[in-house]
């Protein structure tokens, strides 16, 4: 109880200082914008008005998030607004008629994520380089009828390095067969091939399950499971939570959730979403609801606080008009929109009900956002997903839909607020960094703020938010510290880290900027970084950051120190360089190694290419 009243007074105090500030930011800051240019494909395209998912996902590894929306649309983002639609059949000739869930993770550890898309026919799609996806059609994944669903949702529930998957399947709403919900184990390499699971609670008994959502929502270093009832009729249950027992136990094993109220309150439930919306260190809940039987106006969605483990059921009188609004709720997407530091709020709606935006007012209660863009019309857009995709360091919103229903909103903010972006690459841990949590404090309006954000491949209806944790920071212009806290249970700390950039955090090796971005104040030393993708085939990316124009050489060599090619060999900018290497240039697989000379200094990094 203690904590939370500390917080709220340093929260509040930054509100009362700034009161009419606030208040101006609440009716001008939020300016999104819908794209109409018919050029775009994520324009042009009709959509689907199915019940189906979006994430933003940097697929190719440029730094550049990408879309996959509407069962199967990828959009290739080639900067400047421009995107490419890429031309892969994720789905071929399967009808999907109901449900169409994706999730997105690097299931092999090599460096690019995968899809894994549910359905009546499921399927997993390896991301094999150059806008290339193989379906996976051997094992027990390579079924897709026998993994048919409607959710999907990796993360590595044992802590080995692997992420596995759980998909929902809704009894009576899928037309195949009547299953219980499916849990699949990644087996690791070398073929990273999956073992159903059958003796967990989590995949036996028949229900209308929605979407499953993964997290740490106990803060014991490993993640647990909530899955949404959603009868989607005259009836209301209590939703389907499990508490992993690996931490307690020293295996994976799960149980029922039957704490009051998270377990106990009868409800629609669509998805649980975990996070920190009080910015008091541990994670809060949300979940939206269906109608209940009730269509109009529908049931309203449920909000509890976290108040040092035990959940508190919060009213509208409390909150603002979180709670009270009334509609056929789907998606829940959570991100500071307004860069002020704390989370703010999307709710999709079904037919006949607006989506609905709020702005959290930093003191523990919301008020409605001022974006006529996002929350005119009453059509279905059953989710939504938030990313980065312009590169302006604020979060901008795609909605799903059918026709007009669906569109890209670009988050035109201009309060002049500082940010930071980061991108989890584990190396122990798994290596989307997924479950990773990220605590970072800033100095906001003379007050330390910490803020709190978590890794999901499943934070909306049938999708997810880009998996960079994104900070809003007010008027801070720098982190006085970063702490991110692996899966594996390594604990990496930062500080003085500077504002208003991506940055690549790779588990207990660096912090560097993101491909495509400026480099700054962080790097300003001699760094050469590993390779990526690594092991390679057919090409891989070498980056390195100079603290000063000078001549640079670049060369490749074998494990005999044979020099055999020779990358670069001229006067270089001070900042971030990148190359591209080419496997042709070498004669076989094997171990290399590539070193970097600068003036009086040099580095040298392995690499190791597979034919």
């Amino acid at each position: 109880m203690s904590r939370k009243f500390t917080v709220s007074i340093i929260k509040e105090n930054a509100v009362a200082g700034l009161a009419v500030l606030l208040c101006a930011a609440v009716l001008q800051a939020q300016t999104f914008v819908r794209i109409t240019d018919t050029t775009n494909p994520i324009v042009s395209d009709a959509g689907s008005n199915g019940f189906t998912g979006a994430s933003w996902i940097d697929f190719n590894g440029d730094g550049l998030l990408d879309l996959f929306a509407n069962r199967d649309f990828l959009y290739q983002n080639n900067g400047g607004g421009a995107f490419l639609k890429i031309n892969v059949s994720f789905q071929g000739n399967l009808t999907q008629s109901i449900g169409s869930g994706n999730s997105w993770a690097d299931y092999d550890n090599d460096g690019d994520p995968d899809l894994f898309y549910s359905g009546a026919h499921s399927r997993l799609y390896r991301n094999d380089g150059n806008s290339v996806f193989a379906p996976v059609l051997t094992g027990a994944i390579g079924d897709s009828l026998a993994t048919a669903g409607w959710a999907s949702a990796w993360a590595d529930y044992d802590n080995d390095g692997y992420v596995d998957l759980f998909i929902t399947h809704p009894a009576n709403f899928i037309p195949t067969a009547v299953f219980p919900n499916h849990l699949l184990h990644n087996d690791g390499p070398p073929n990273f091939t999956f073992t159903r699971v059958t003796n967990s609670p989590v995949v036996t008994g028949l229900a209308p399950y929605t979407v499953g959502t993964w997290s740490d929502y106990d803060n014991d270093g490993d993640v647990d499971l909530f899955v949404g009832s959603g009868p989607a009729g005259a009836r209301l249950a209590v939703d389907f939570l499990y508490r992993n027992l690996l931490k307690e136990t020293g295996a994976a094993n799960f149980e029922r959730i039957t704490t009051a109220p998270i377990a106990t309150d009868l409800v629609d439930g669509q998805v649980w979403n975990w996070i920190d919306y009080d910015n008091d260190g541990d994670l809060d809940a949300y979940l939206t609801n269906y109608g209940g039987g009730l269509l109009q106006p529908g049931l309203a969605n449920n909000l509890y606080r976290n108040d040092n483990g035990a959940f508190v059921r919060m009213t509208g009188a409390q909150v603002g008009v979180l709670v009270t609004d009334r509609d056929v709720s789907l998606a829940n997407v959570w991100g500071d929109v307004d860069n002020d530091s704390d989370l703010d709020l999307i709710v999709t709606k079904d037919i006949g009900s607006p989506t609905r935006f709020y702005l959290n007012n930093g003191n523990g209660t919301f008020a409605r956002g001022n974006a006529p863009a996002l929350t005119s019309g009453t059509l279905r857009h059953a989710s939504a997903t938030l990313g980065d995709y312009d590169k302006d360091g604020d979060l901008d919103v795609y909605l799903t839909g059918a026709g007009t229903a669906k569109g890209l909103f670009r988050n035109d903010l201009s309060n002049g607020n500082h940010w930071i972006n980061i991108l989890c690459e584990g190396v122990a841990s798994n290596r989307s960094g997924l479950g990773t949590k990220l605590r970072a404090r800033a100095i906001i309006n003379g007050a330390p703020v910490w803020q709190l954000r978590e890794i999901s491949s499943q934070n909306s209806f049938n999708g997810h938010n880009m998996l960079n944790a994104h900070f809003g920071l007010g008027n801070a212009a720098s982190l006085d510290s970063l702490k991110i806290e692996w899966p594996s249970g390594r604990r990496d700390t930062y500080s003085n880290v500077a504002a208003d950039r991506s940055l690549i955090a790779k588990e207990g090796q660096s912090l560097t900027t993101g491909v495509n971005d400026r480099p700054g104040p962080l790097l300003q030393t001699f760094v050469l970084e590993q390779n990526y993708p690594n092991p390679f085939n057919p090409s891989t990316r070498i980056r390195f950051n100079l603290p000063q124009a000078q001549l640079v050489t670049l060369t490749v060599f074998d494990v005999t120190g044979r020099e055999l090619v020779t990358l670069i060999d001229e006067h270089k900018a001070a900042g971030e360089h990148a190359i591209i290497f080419e496997a042709s240039q070498l004669s076989g697989s094997g171990v290399y190694f590539y070193r970097l000379r600068a003036g009086e200094v040099q580095q040298t990094r392995k690499m190791i290419l597979i034919r």
